[in-house]
């Protein structure tokens, strides 16, 4: 009998998501998630770990996914308000 292999699940990873809003200023939130769409849904439900203020943000509402600790930008995603 040949050896069937099982499907390779995906691997999860840490996300870091930065969030730019109306409110003026960047939320941060840090995800375990399998792909930057699942981080995404993630962070929906979870509390920002971080807040910057920044003047300059007064517009759409747009997520940045990273891989967390790098600055390599994995997806990005606007939103209509």
């Amino acid at each position: 009998m040949p050896n069937k292999e099982q499907p390779k699940q995906p691997e999860k990873k840490f996300y870091d998501i930065k969030v730019e809003a109306l409110v003026p200023g960047i939320l941060t939130y840090r995800v375990f998630a399998e792909t930057e769409e699942d981080a995404l849904k993630q962070c929906e439900k979870k509390t920002p770990n971080g807040f910057k203020p920044s003047l300059s943000l007064r517009r759409m509402i747009k997520a940045t996914v990273y891989l967390a600790g790098s600055s390599v930008v994995k997806l990005v995603k606007n939103f209509k308000v």
